[in-house]
Formats: C-alpha cells, sequence, structure tokens
C-alpha cells in the first residue's frame, strides 16, 4: 500500500485554494471574538466526499467551514413611562435642575486644604 498523500496537499487544491483561505478567514474571526468577549468560540469545518459517477474513480469533494462564535449581548436601556404610555429617557414625575456651568475665573475661588 502506498503512502498517504498529505492532508495539506489535497486540502490546498479545495475550490483551488479557496478553502484553505476561507479556514484561515474563520478562524481569525473565532480568535477575535474570543478576545473581544472572553468566550469560547468553535470553529468547525467539514469535508465530504462522493462518487462523481458510478466505478469511474471520480469523486466530488465538499467543504463547509462554520465558525460558531459567541453572541454578545445587546444591552439594556432604561426609560420610564408617560401617562400617555410613551416611553421617555427621563422620569417624568421629576422635575429637572436648571444647572449651569461654574466659571471659576468669574468668581472668588479658593483653595481648598487638606486636613
Amino acid at each position: 500500500m502506498n503512502a498517504p498523500r498529505p492532508f495539506f496537499d489535497t486540502a490546498r487544491e479545495i475550490r483551488r485554494g479557496q478553502f484553505l483561505e476561507d479556514c484561515a478567514d474563520a478562524l481569525q474571526a473565532v480568535v477575535a471574538s474570543v478576545t473581544d468577549t472572553n468566550k469560547p468560540a468553535k470553529l468547525v469545518i467539514e469535508i465530504s466526499v462522493k462518487p462523481a459517477s458510478k466505478g469511474q474513480g471520480a469523486y466530488l469533494v465538499a467543504d463547509k467551514i462554520e465558525a460558531k462564535l459567541p453572541k454578545l449581548p445587546a444591552g439594556e436601556t432604561i426609560f420610564f413611562g408617560t401617562p400617555e404610555n410613551n416611553l421617555v429617557p427621563n422620569d417624568p414625575r421629576q422635575s429637572k435642575l436648571d444647572l449651569k456651568v461654574a466659571d471659576a475665573a468669574a468668581g472668588n475661588a479658593t483653595n481648598l486644604k487638606t486636613a
């Protein structure tokens, strides 16, 4: 029996090399998602082989590359309900404060002392 052909020699020829490029891109996406989320991810590579014709020695090779990435939480926003059943970002039951920026040059600034 002859020695098996190295896997990467065959893989390089699947879809004229695009298979390995797609694997590299998917792996990069998996690593980036693990870095961003600190959660595990998975890269699944599937190669299927079926006869191209009956007994002629030709085969169809198909691949499937799937990156299973963790989902980032969408986040939440707090809203308050109005009497009209609308959602607003500020509580309508609380009055608004008329806040102004203090100008240190205009007033009498005092030095604070530490105890």
